[in-house]
């Protein structure tokens, strides 16, 4: 591992209460939160913004995106969000939900979602997938590589997992352990390479270290010559 990387997590209304100076104290260096599913807004979408703005944590903000609903209704309301609470990172289009919609379609939407964002902010949005769905559901193999990739490739599933090789304390051990695992992202159709892996998330335990509700937390690495292309 040659790389220097950096830490983050993602979050939603499902990790509950957050003590958000926890994860400032951990050295978390930026936090990704859900604006909205489809049409409808996170629930502790207001309180997060506020709160990781107020421990002067960088963030930004996500949409999962439901193709079977109003695509451009969606974007909107991530993007209204992002300035009404102030992130200061490019938006996360979060794809990995076909809704019934085609490859073709599927492309389509990003396309369209890709624009929306570029136009609003003056930079592309980052793009969150797995390569499996990725690769059999869109199958984008051009035009997409100027967006940052945040590919999610799990090292570990279970609890009896993470009890013999638990999370390290330190968010700073965090690229070692993913690393170490010997899972490493699979190619995902359109770049040659990914900024952003999220290596953990269900049955981690993670939460807890940052008074969160659940015990579980996406946990990411980001490669630190990316950085720059997530900041506004």
């Amino acid at each position: 591992m040659t790389d220097s990387y950096m830490t983050g997590i993602d979050v939603s209304q499902y990790q509950g209460n957050i003590t958000w100076k926890k994860v400032k104290d951990a050295g978390i260096d930026f936090a990704y939160i859900r604006s909205n599913v489809g049409l409808k807004e996170d629930e502790l979408l207001k309180q997060n913004c506020s709160r990781a703005r107020k421990n002067n944590i960088p963030f930004g903000l996500y949409v999962y995106i439901k193709p079977e609903e109003d695509v451009v209704k969606q974007m909107l309301m991530v993007l209204a969000n992002h300035k009404k609470h102030g992130a200061t990172l490019v938006p996360q289009i979060d794809i990995e939900h076909h809704g019934g919609a085609t490859p073709k379609m599927l492309k389509r939407i990003v396309r369209m979602c890709v624009k929306m964002a570029t136009d609003s902010l003056g930079k592309p949005p980052v793009i969150y997938t797995y390569a499996v769905f990725w690769n059999a559901h869109v199958n984008m193999r051009f035009g997409i590589s100027h967006c940052p990739l945040w590919v999610a490739r799990y090292v570990y599933y279970s609890d009896a997992d993470f009890k013999k090789k638990p999370i390290p304390k330190d968010p700073s051990l965090w690229a070692d352990y993913a690393f170490d695992s010997q899972k490493l992202p699979q190619p995902v159709k359109g770049w040659k390479t990914w900024d952003v892996w999220q290596f953990a998330a269900n049955h981690n335990r993670a939460g807890k270290k940052f008074g969160m509700t659940s015990a579980h937390l996406d946990l990411n690495i980001l490669k630190s010559t990316s950085m720059e292309r997530f900041k506004l």
